[in-house]
């Protein structure tokens, strides 16, 4: 069986009524909005994933925009993705947008997402202001989100949104880089933070292998250890960064496979669950003719992986972590 942890779906109209709202339309009702899931389901067949779990796409989220836009657009998504979950049942599950410019209904629209669509999970955005003026993941500005989905007992999906800064504009680096340094701040804040010892059953899942963290790693647990001139770590945390680092988990959908060799080595085959972002930027061809998200490939060509370490990356991790009934 071959689950595939981090996919998004497309719903157009969601967004158009997004942009309509914002030149001078009054009323803040955004109905849910039929996606591409047939472009998922033909991609599914022909590369043979049994399972999907769908969110919104992070780059359309209304997160810098007023309270009540993002939270009818939240609402919208996660009433589109339950309707396509509720369709074809098997082949999909639904992760939840909140409108994480306000705690407070984010926090209900969580209990609504889990609780009356069945989603499975939750998609946090690390910097909604989209300008780096956000609180970051330490700050009790959060405390409230981490208290529900422990109380829910839900993962949540740490997946970066669009970034507005004027010197990530050229070459598309809004996505290629802002997305990887959202995910590798939020890990850094989050262990150096010590938010694990306020929240240890808080369940998290870094997208795109952890953005720069398993490639540096060294450095940062350097800093939780003891110093030559203190004798004393300059970032103490209950255990080492490693330690801490391991508690999380991360997706596989980093497109190459030196890179993922680099994620299992660093943090564990236990820790790390098959992700694609099929159909996404990695749909385009590789100098063998296939996808770069044919993230099967480099899952099938690392000899040193058992059998028995690929079920636990392509199925079994995601059952545990997620809690599903398959």
């Amino acid at each position: 069986m071959i689950i595939d942890c981090h996919t998004h779906f497309h719903a157009g109209a969601i967004q158009g009524a997004v942009f309509s709202q914002m030149y001078g339309i009054n009323l803040v009702h955004i109905e849910a909005a039929k996606g591409d899931e047939e472009l998922h389901l033909k991609l599914m067949q022909e590369r043979g994933y049994d399972l999907q779990f769908l969110s919104q796409p992070p780059f359309t989220q209304a997160h810098d925009l007023p309270a009540p836009l993002g939270i009818a657009q939240a609402r919208a998504y996660n009433d589109s993705i339950a309707q396509c979950v509720q369709t074809y049942g098997d082949k999909f599950r639904g992760v939840a947008s909140l409108p994480l410019q306000d705690i407070a209904a984010s926090v209900k629209e969580m209990e609504r997402a889990i609780g009356e669509l069945g989603m499975i999970g939750v998609m946090i955005n690390p910097d909604p202001s989209r300008r780096g003026t956000s609180p970051t993941h330490e700050e009790e500005h959060w405390y409230p989100l981490y208290e529900k989905a422990c109380e829910l007992d839900v993962p949540l999906f740490i997946h970066p949104g669009s970034c507005a800064l004027p010197r990530l504009q050229r070459y598309n680096l809004a996505l290629h880089l802002g997305f990887l340094y959202g995910e590798t701040e939020f890990i850094l804040t989050f262990i150096f933070g010590r938010v694990f010892e306020r929240f240890p059953a808080l369940k998290i899942l870094v997208s795109h292998g952890g953005g720069a963290i398993p490639y540096q790693a060294g450095r940062f647990q350097a800093a939780t250890e003891p110093s030559m001139r203190s004798g004393r770590p300059a970032t103490p945390v209950d255990g080492t960064f490693l330690d801490n680092l391991r508690k999380m988990y991360f997706d596989t959908c980093v497109y190459s496979q030196e890179g993922l060799e680099c994620l299992l080595k660093v943090v564990g085959v236990d820790r790390c669950l098959f992700g694609t972002e099929v159909p996404g930027l990695g749909t385009c061809r590789r100098p063998d003719g296939r996808w770069y998200d044919n993230v099967e490939d480099y899952v099938n060509n690392i000899e040193w992986l058992t059998d028995a370490d690929r079920q636990k990356i392509y199925a079994d991790n995601a059952i545990k972590l997620f809690k599903l009934a398959v």
